[in-house]
């Protein structure tokens, strides 16, 4: 479950995280701590994206919740972050915030059509660490 809170309201979002606002990803659900959707014992993780710092559309930026906005990486084409996205991180992409540790690959098996292709390459070597 993923809810977004912004401008004072809160909201259940079943698919993917709300665009430009604060994203909870409530991994609950997990087995593994990662947002897996099997199991349980995993803690919700927050993200807090200023509007501006989303990349340009089709490009990808990997956003770290523990650092200012001005120390986060640069926006790259999303292919050069195959194989390079860490533990912890959030993929910013289409104006999305996509947690890095959750099994979006299980979530689209639920929900087909609910997360872009490149989001499940850049997020399936996250598991099993």
């Amino acid at each position: 479950m993923i809810a977004a809170v912004g401008c004072g309201s809160t909201r259940e979002i079943s698919t993917v995280p709300s665009s430009r606002g604060v994203v909870v990803v409530d991994s609950r659900n997990s087995s593994n701590g990662r947002g897996n959707a099997k199991g349980t014992n995993s803690v919700a993780r927050t993200l807090k994206v200023p509007p501006g710092h989303y990349p340009p559309p089709g490009e990808c930026r990997l956003w770290y919740a523990d650092r200012p906005p001005g120390k986060q990486s640069a926006p790259t084409k999303c292919q050069n972050l195959v194989g390079r996205v860490p533990k912890g991180a959030f993929i910013l992409y289409n104006a999305n915030a996509w947690d890095a540790d959750y099994d979006w690959a299980e979530h689209v098996r639920l929900k087909r059509g609910s997360v872009p292709e490149i989001i499940i390459r850049l997020t399936s070597q996250n598991r099993g660490r």
